[in-house]
């Protein structure tokens, strides 16, 4: 039996969603951007599905263009922002961001950006006073807060967040990659100028995903032709974005049954294997998070061993983002928590979807106490 248990780098897609891509690339294969029958009908698709990823936002579908990832939408939407020659320009984030900002944070520095990176304290939130007071002090362009993080799950007070950059005129944006699909998310009534997602989180499809735009605008990173009102030139991946669509209108239409699934699985295996390991823990806020993760520290274990140990027996996990994965360094966002290198090392991410089942999680939980319990006395031993 395989387990599959990390969701939060990509969900399997649905058989429907499947089946609904299968229509995209045989009945519907047209070019949206051609003047005749098939393309009107391609072209009627791809509105159904912006308006469908748009729903599951709460907003309206102009305002949702599609990219390749949500690490584009992220980039797309901060170069943006910040215009063409960052130079003196202020963008302020946090330590705790996915790489496709870490790293572009960089770039920007080196292009003469000031950057700030806000702290999180052990439960892996943000102090608002601290922004307030920045912005209360400082001039800035663009504060960008992830809505939920992908390593612990934790959600971020958005809400007060964005009051705070909308009092001081400053643009807001936030990767909410991990929040789509887990938690209710409507921009109705949020000054967020910019939010982006990706498919594969919520049993999509890779390698599609979106960026909502309000109030704000889209500089173009390529050149080219009108599609995506000409900020994103080039043939849709239709394929891809009715996926992305029949995904989205699935998960609003099952979103509280699909969290209360999620938040009964975790919970059992997290009881599970706090309940019998001593020496395991959670790592960050155990009330403000999504209801899918998990990340225990199982302290004085080896983590990359337990999850080979795992993936042996059949269980599927990780330490960090998939982007990050294949590193050898220890978390950096356990780190911004507080946690040590070898703390660090030792925690391990679960993540669950609505596909998992009550079997399943409780033999996966059964394997961990196993292994786990065995790496343990290993290490008792070598001391």
């Amino acid at each position: 039996m395989i387990i599959y248990l990390d969701n939060n780098a990509s969900t399997q897609p649905l058989p429907q969603v499947i089946e609904a891509m299968a229509g995209a690339m045989t009945t519907h294969f047209g070019n949206p951007s051609s003047a005749h029958s098939v393309g009107d009908r391609a072209r009627k698709i791809l509105d159904e599905a912006r308006q469908e990823v748009a729903s599951l936002a709460g907003e309206q579908s102009e305002h949702l263009f599609f990219t390749g990832s949500g690490t584009e939408a992220n980039n797309l939407s901060i170069l943006s922002a910040l215009g063409s020659n960052p130079t003196g320009k202020h963008f302020v984030t946090t330590r705790v961001e996915h790489s496709s900002i870490l790293k572009l944070a960089l770039e920007l520095e080196s292009r003469g950006c000031k950057v700030t990176y806000l702290e999180v304290d052990a439960s892996g939130q943000i102090a608002v006073e601290e922004l307030k007071k920045l912005l209360g002090s400082e001039s800035v362009d663009l504060v960008s807060v992830q809505w939920v993080n992908n390593e612990t799950g934790v959600i971020q007070p958005i809400q007060e967040l964005t009051k705070i950059c909308s009092d001081k005129k400053v643009l807001f944006h936030t990767d909410a990659a991990q929040a789509m699909g887990k938690m209710e998310v409507n921009l109705t009534d949020l000054p967020i100028q910019y939010l982006c997602m990706t498919a594969h989180k919520f049993h999509g499809p890779q390698g599609c995903g979106a960026v909502i735009v309000k109030g704000a605008r889209l500089i173009p990173l390529n050149f080219g032709g009108d599609q995506e009102k000409g900020v994103r030139p080039g043939t849709e991946n239709m394929s891809g974005i009715v996926g992305m669509g029949k995904a989205a209108k699935i998960r609003r239409e099952s979103l509280r049954g699909s969290i209360k699934k999620m938040s009964e699985l975790r919970d059992a295996f997290e009881k599970q294997l706090l309940s019998q390991l001593d020496f395991a823990s959670v790592n960050g806020d155990t009330v403000n998070r999504v209801a899918n993760t998990t990340n225990i520290k199982f302290r004085g274990i080896d983590g990359h061993a337990l999850i080979a140990r795992l993936d042996g027996a059949g269980v599927q996990c990780s330490q960090s983002s998939a982007c990050t994965n294949s590193r050898p360094e220890a978390s950096y966002v356990l780190q911004a928590m507080g946690l040590s290198e070898v703390e660090a090392y030792s925690s391990i991410r679960f993540s669950v979807s609505v596909i998992n089942t009550m079997e399943e999680i409780n033999r996966a939980a059964s394997l961990v106490v196993e292994h786990a319990k065995k790496l343990k006395q290993f290490s008792v031993s070598a001391a």
